[in-house]
């Protein structure tokens, strides 16, 4: 009996972008990988402020009582996330088309980056520090500059600037922006800079931009994303699990300040 053989195709396989935002938020982030708890434990985050004077003291006189240094802090508690994708797929499917294993992982791997854009701007829009301008109007360069200006860093290096995408259009309209350099660096989704510091746009962000550095919210991850297979021989179904284990945390409001639109 002749062989029945499966019609030959070229194939061009494309999958669609899931990516909620092309920027990479864990760059955003200072990454701390020493987290040792568990899924459902509880991760908390001290942020200590020591108080203290420096003496000048005469030989065998110690610090007065009023000098003598003391800490206190305040501590938040967050449960540690496990965070999990699975996708199944049949030998069969993979002899159609060979391309649908990379394609799963690919979107599997997006949906998973997009929980920690989510878990990301959540801690941001905890941010204190606030500047804003007009209701009716938009984001302007002296926004930007009085939210640098809030931080009150002598480093400047290290800040950046995270604004919507739609707000890209009414930034390099701005004539303070226009007259600056027009920001010639543009790529990455960078727009440019705004008085020496980079300016990123990102579609997952709406209403609000953040002035900020990666001091101001810490990624605690157990270990990068882990992946295990499993196979039932029986239907030849094959399963992928992606899971991870993280807490993102906003662990300094001091380097952090919100730029939104004033209420009516």
């Amino acid at each position: 009996m002749a062989n029945t053989v499966y019609p030959n195709k070229v194939v061009e396989a494309k999958a669609n972008d899931l990516l909620t935002t092309s920027i990479n938020t864990k760059s955003l982030m200072t990454v701390d990988d020493s987290l040792t708890q568990s899924a459902g434990m509880t991760k908390t985050v001290n942020v200590y402020t020591y108080t203290g004077t420096a003496e000048e003291l005469a030989a065998g006189v110690g610090n007065t009582a009023g000098a003598r240094g003391s800490i206190a802090y305040v501590g938040t508690d967050y449960t540690v996330k496990l965070v999990q994708q699975a996708f199944d797929y049949r030998d069969e499917d993979f002899m159609k088309d060979p391309t649908i294993v990379d394609n799963m992982l690919k979107g599997a791997t997006q949906v998973m980056a997009n929980k920690m854009t989510a878990d990301f701007l959540t801690e941001a829009t905890k941010a204190t520090k606030i500047v804003q301008f007009p209701h009716a109007g938009a984001i302007s360069y002296d926004s930007i500059v009085d939210a640098i200006s809030e931080l009150n860093l002598e480093d400047e290096s290290k800040i950046f600037i995270v604004i919507p995408n739609t707000w890209k259009a009414a930034l390099r309209k701005d004539d303070d922006y226009v007259s600056a350099r027009q920001g010639e660096v543009v790529y990455n989704g960078q727009v440019g800079t705004v008085a020496g510091i980079p300016v990123i746009a990102s579609k997952a962000l709406t209403n609000e931009a953040y002035v900020m550095t990666a001091e101001a919210i810490k990624l605690f991850v157990k270990k990068d994303t882990e992946v295990e297979q499993d196979r039932n021989a029986d239907t030849r179904t094959n399963s992928v699990y992606l899971r991870s284990s993280y807490v993102v945390a906003l662990v300094d409001n001091s380097k952090i300040c919100k730029i939104k639109a004033a209420a009516e």
